[in-house]
């Protein structure tokens, strides 16, 4: 069955991850991505050098594969006048322009929204940056790194008076690239009602503060900042984490804790603390926090995580597992909810990939082409523009492609 954006066509000129996977995710929708790359290729197909000197991580780049799935891949000169016209030439049958650009250098190329809107009034134009369109910074360079840096994400994990935490890397772009994708979905929206195009600004300190937007609301209304916890002193401690006997965490969730105290003090065996004065109201559990989750936690030492789960559970409790990233890999909710899925890889074979977010009843995402090799389409998409084998061949002397 055909995605939700079929039949749209999307240009996209993009490296490393929040614009790919931008075009990744329209692409799940059902698009035609089109990713125009210079000779040397989007840095990200060397990428995994970086990584295997960084955390000696091998093999497939899983990072390419994972930015760049279902695109085609034009290698393009923009630096000459043919290779500009060629650009002209997809634009005019574009429905969107996809950029993680700074916000000035698209505009530099002779490529701006200013420039292209004029041409195609009806296109979208997207640009994922790292800070926005207006402000002192708009034309600083980004990263994820600095992303996660700037928008509080780093002070907004890890306990009360560690150093900022080191997040893995990638989530600022993830969650900048579904953004910019959400954007783009709207404007296309919005097309089918006014008839026009405009530009799509997303970025990785917008969309960070939008992930943070709960965080980011108490400082902002209050003038007061929600502070860091400490595990061992939880102000809520049956809304915390614990270490089994096994050496696995769960996490054990309860917002109504006066509704839920009996429930988890009956699970863990542990009815004497029900009417103890130290733990018999919420306030009285945070104010002695420290030796509740102590108590809890000699508890939970005593079995299994699967076992103490199997227990809270049947008690009524709301638990999970606390998973690795190959526990996640490997959770059966995960496939059956085509939060991965498998894709027959012509070169390696079944492959276990990230699947969708979303999932649509009629028109649902899939996954259908791998990402595509340096120029792979380049010749098929020039054909579809209606340039001839003659003109190809000129190109080709000439360096356009």
């Amino acid at each position: 069955m055909a995605g939700p954006l079929d039949g749209i066509r999307v240009i996209e000129i993009s490296m490393f991850q929040q614009g790919p996977v931008a075009g990744v995710r329209l692409g799940d929708l059902g698009a035609d991505v089109i990713k125009i790359e210079p000779k040397a290729g989007d840095p990200g197909r060397g990428f995994m050098r970086i990584i295997g000197a960084m955390v000696g991580l091998t093999g497939h780049n899983y990072y390419f594969e994972h930015c760049n799935r279902n695109k085609r891949s034009i290698v393009l000169d923009l630096r000459k006048d043919q290779g500009m016209e060629v650009f002209f030439k997809l634009i005019d049958t574009a429905d969107v322009f996809l950029n993680n650009m700074s916000i000035q250098a698209p505009i530099r190329m002779g490529i701006g929204p200013e420039v292209l809107l004029a041409r195609n009034p009806r296109l979208i134009y997207a640009q994922a940056s790292g800070w926005g369109r207006k402000g002192p910074n708009a034309d600083d360079h980004a990263f994820d790194y600095t992303g996660i840096a700037r928008s509080g994400l780093m002070m907004s994990c890890g306990e009360k008076g560690a150093p900022p935490t080191q997040i893995l890397p990638g989530m600022g772009d993830e969650i900048g690239a579904l953004i910019c994708a959400w954007g783009v979905t709207a404007a296309l929206y919005a097309r089918e009602k006014t008839g026009r195009g405009q530009v799509v600004d997303t970025s990785l300190m917008g969309s960070l503060i939008s992930m943070l937007g709960l965080i980011m609301s108490a400082p902002a209304i209050t003038g007061k900042e929600f502070p860091r916890e400490i595990r061992a002193q939880a102000g809520n401690p049956i809304y915390n984490h614990y270490r089994c006997k096994d050496d696995r965490w769960l996490a054990i969730a309860h917002l109504q804790p006066d509704l839920y105290w009996p429930k988890v003090c009956k699970a863990l065996d542990l009815d004497n603390l029900m009417q103890d004065p130290r733990f018999a109201t919420l306030e009285a559990r945070s104010k002695n926090a420290r030796e509740l989750v102590s108590i809890l936690d000699e508890r939970f030492a005593t079995k299994t995580r699967d076992e103490w789960l199997g227990i809270l559970r049947e008690a009524g409790c709301i638990c999970t597992p606390v998973q690795t990233p190959l526990e996640v890999v490997n959770d059966p909710q995960a496939p059956a909810n085509n939060y991965f899925v498998h894709f027959n890889h012509p070169v390696n074979g079944e492959t276990r990939m990230v699947g969708f977010p979303w999932d649509f009843s009629d028109t649902p995402a899939s996954c259908r082409r791998p990402a595509p090799e340096l120029g792979e389409h380049t010749i098929e998409v020039l054909e579809e523009l209606g340039y001839t084998e003659t003109d190809i061949a000129r190109l080709r002397q000439e360096g356009v492609i």
